[in-house]
């Protein structure tokens, strides 16, 4: 059975049955198209653009994704919004057009400054370069370099550390598995993000309240994005404490997995493409963080974090009017905005099938598109270069070991430095 063949199948199992589950038939949608290649993509993309049923749509042709993405009233986050409201109570990627999103995302944007990127590349850069010299002839990607590293610079940039490394990287994976990967529901995954969550809120609460008794005291307190959210709660438009600690918890649960994941797959593609590999290696050494940064945004375009994001049709909307290609996805609909395919859409990505360093940032679907881009943006444009620059300016880099998973997360990626 062809890919078309069995995701039309599945749109056609549950066009007319209400009482299934549109999760479970996103859930069987992804995982459909999951264990496909790109060419069977490619052939979807072509024959059957859009698929629509009653619960389920997939859509594949980058300008189809970036209409269901950009139009966050007719396709909305509310899939993700009760997981989110029941960890960590209300935050802006579970919230669409509404007051406290503008009202929450300015008082996230006053805080997170772009000013601060220089500094978190160097200060990326430099504990990457610390991690990798530690680690000697051989390293994890994942625990020794990706992992460690992103929990130091959410400690010193966010300002809140974790009781561990080890337990903040199970809070954050925990939460992320539950609200944006468990679609269908199992309650195993459910009840550990629950746990985690409750052990997470008091932590960050207790981090809170000594921050602000140290600022009460008159005490010098580091300039992070804590102590800058804690100022701007005299300032009318500030958050109060309970929205301080969700909207914290809710930015680490989406920058630890990420990033991780995002990373794993870059090296990953990296050391499957010799050549490229050769490449990054030699930008690496010149000190050419644009180079670097090329290479990794278009080895992540052929092994993403993730191959597709979920919307929620909020009332019968028709996607592609005026082309042959022209459908109605119905209210209610879970939405498979197939982000991948759509980077690999050959009407508006030129040759996509090469490698190529000189695209541009409109080929690349990394961090989604409309209102819910992702956040952190411009700083992963930023980190994800510098921490790769570390790994393959000195060595050279050969694979040790094969990319090993634990659930949804890259467990293990083993390089040697060899020279």
């Amino acid at each position: 059975m062809t890919l078309v063949d069995e995701l039309s199948e599945l749109v056609d199992d549950v066009r007319d049955d209400a009482g299934k589950a549109a999760e479970k038939a996103a859930d069987l949608a992804g995982r459909a198209l999951d264990r496909y290649s790109l060419e069977a993509i490619r052939g979807l993309r072509r024959h059957r653009p859009i698929i629509a049923g009653r619960s389920v749509a997939v859509v594949t042709r980058a300008d189809d994704v970036r209409e269901v993405l950009g139009d966050h009233e007719a396709f909305t986050v509310a899939l993700y919004a009760p997981k989110m409201e029941a960890l960590t109570g209300p935050f802006i990627l579970g919230l669409d057009g509404t007051p406290l999103y503008a009202h929450d995302h300015a008082a996230l944007r006053a805080a997170i400054r772009a000013e601060d990127l220089p500094g978190i590349e160097a200060d990326v850069l430099s504990a990457a370069r610390a991690w990798v010299a530690d680690c000697g002839p051989q390293l994890d990607v994942i625990r020794d370099l990706c992992d460690s590293v992103v929990d130091e610079i959410i400690a010193g940039y966010f300002g809140t550390p974790g009781p561990n490394t080890t337990t903040q990287l199970r809070w954050a994976r925990s939460l992320f598995e539950e609200i944006f990967l468990n679609v269908g529901n199992l309650e195993t995954i459910r009840e550990r993000a629950a746990a985690d969550a409750a052990e997470w809120r008091p932590y960050l609460d207790a981090l809170i309240a000594s921050r602000q008794g140290q600022r009460d005291a008159g005490e010098d307190v580091p300039d992070d994005v804590l102590t800058r959210l804690l100022r701007a709660q005299r300032i009318n438009g500030g958050l109060h404490d309970i929205a301080i600690r969700h909207n914290l918890i809710g930015l680490i649960s989406g920058w630890i997995p990420t990033v991780g994941k995002a990373m794993a797959n870059i090296v990953e593609e990296l050391l499957e493409r010799p050549a490229e590999l050769n490449g990054a290696q030699a930008a690496a050494r010149a000190g050419d963080m644009a180079t670097v940064s090329a290479y990794a945004f278009e080895a992540l375009r052929f092994r993403p974090q993730t191959v597709a994001l979920l919307r929620t049709c909020a009332h019968d909307r028709v996607v592609a009017a005026g082309t042959d290609r022209e459908t109605t996805i119905r209210k209610g609909a879970i939405v498979f905005c197939a982000t991948q395919a759509a980077m690999f859409d050959e009407d508006v990505v030129d040759a996509p099938e090469e490698f190529r360093l000189d695209r541009p940032d409109e080929a690349y679907l990394h961090f989604g598109h409309g209102l819910h881009t992702c956040f952190g943006e411009q700083l992963n444009r930023r980190q994800i270069p510098a921490m790769l620059m570390a790994l393959p300016e000195g060595p050279t880099v050969h694979r040790a070991g094969r990319l090993r998973w634990d659930g949804p997360y890259p467990a293990e990626l083993r390089v040697a430095l060899v020279g």
